[in-house]
């Protein structure tokens, strides 16, 4: 756990995997509920593997494919992400406190420490609970935030608890949505290296 904790300004473009992907698609579309953007991995510098569920699971290699929804009345950002053929290996949801764009129209969210990562079979586990009690302790979020944090979190897992399979449901109709707006020249398109 680290001493300086900060809630973190994440772009949607995920920018701070770039030093792990050497080239990388975005493609970025907004409507009146969400942020999307579905992030096409062409190259990485080093495959990213995590232990979890008592296995590994590759998360990021050449060919794979990460959704993030940002949905914009909720407190959570979805990623799923997906290997080369598109099918989701994890999806991992960052509580939220917030969303905006920065000044080249990227939207952003501040992550609040707490994620929820969950299996394909609804499998799901905290990671950083550490850290959003430290955040608490060292007054980096008020009060207020870490029971929405709480809050919101306990709602996700009672969801996915009753419905192992919502998040698939979810995230493929959002998939569908966004791979439509890409054949018809409506996503925004972002190339890095």
């Amino acid at each position: 756990m680290k001493d300086n904790l900060v809630v973190k300004h994440v772009r949607l473009t995920f920018d701070e995997w770039n030093r792990s992907i050497r080239y990388k698609t975005v493609y970025l579309t907004e409507d009146a509920q969400r942020c999307c953007a579905l992030i096409c991995i062409e190259q990485v510098k080093d495959s990213q593997i995590w232990n979890i569920f008592g296995g590994e699971i590759t998360v990021a290699d050449d060919g794979y494919t990460w959704l993030v929804i940002a949905q914009k009345q909720k407190n959570y950002v979805v990623t799923m992400y997906m290997n080369s053929e598109c099918q989701p290996l994890l999806w991992y949801i960052d509580m939220t406190d917030g969303m905006g764009k920065d000044p080249d129209g990227v939207a952003f969210y501040n992550d609040i420490f707490l994620d929820l990562l969950v299996s394909p079979t609804g499998e799901f586990r905290e990671d950083d609970r550490d850290e959003l009690e430290a955040a608490l302790a060292q007054g980096v979020i008020s009060d207020v935030q870490y029971h929405l944090t709480n809050t919101t979190a306990d709602s996700l897992k009672r969801k996915i608890t009753s419905d192992p399979h919502w998040l698939q449901r979810e995230c493929q109709a959002v998939l569908d949505t966004v791979r439509r707006e890409i054949a018809e020249g409506r996503c925004r398109k972002i190339c890095s290296s």
